[in-house]
């Protein structure tokens, strides 16, 4: 039993650490966002260049979808701050504590006649008792802790995804208005 439990806090004590194994998933991909926003922004007129009615609508989905993509980015920002901010984990032990308890054990047994083997099978299992009670505190907490964090690190993911999308029609419009001659050239 002691084994089972003690698999299910390292687990949560593990986990504790997947989301900042991921932040260059995200830093890649907001890599990638910005520079299609960068490409984008620079490849957008001004609103006083624009003669054609194809192009104003043009200029206007390009911002709007540019807006778009820039607000889900600092969405993601504020997800993964969320996701990597300081939790206060629990932690079985101290180390001192497990051997003050094990040293008081021993006394109590000693003052009782208990001793050699049978006084170590009576103070090795109220020590896994202890452990027991240790991780049945402990594990919990962490793990909803962890929750926390991947839901705040899910949230993160939509909102690189949305971002990713709104980015890509942005480019995909300019690309397009400008290959069937709608947007004048940007002379820089």
């Amino acid at each position: 039993m002691v084994a089972a439990f003690a698999d299910l806090y390292r687990q949560e004590v593990g986990a504790e650490e997947d989301v900042h194994r991921t932040l260059p998933f995200f830093g890649t991909a907001l890599g990638i966002v910005i520079g299609a926003l960068a490409y984008a922004a620079g490849r957008l007129p001004k609103w006083s260049d624009l003669t054609t009615v194809g192009a104003m609508a043009a200029f206007i989905a390009v911002t709007v979808l540019l807006v778009l993509a820039i607000v889900e980015a600092a969405c993601v920002l504020a997800w993964l701050s969320r996701a990597i901010a300081r939790r206060d984990y629990q932690r079985v032990g101290p180390e001192p504590a497990l051997r003050s308890r094990m040293a008081a054990l021993q006394r109590y047994y000693d003052e009782r006649g208990v001793t050699g083997e049978q006084q170590d099978k009576a103070v090795a299992q109220d020590l896994q008792q202890a452990l027991l009670d240790s991780y049945t505190r402990t594990t919990p907490i962490n793990r909803d802790l962890n929750q926390l964090r991947y839901k705040s690190r899910a949230r993160a993911s939509s909102a690189l995804v949305r971002s990713l999308i709104w980015a890509l029609g942005a480019t995909t419009i300019i690309f397009m208005t400008d290959k069937l001659g709608q947007l004048p050239r940007v002379i820089l």
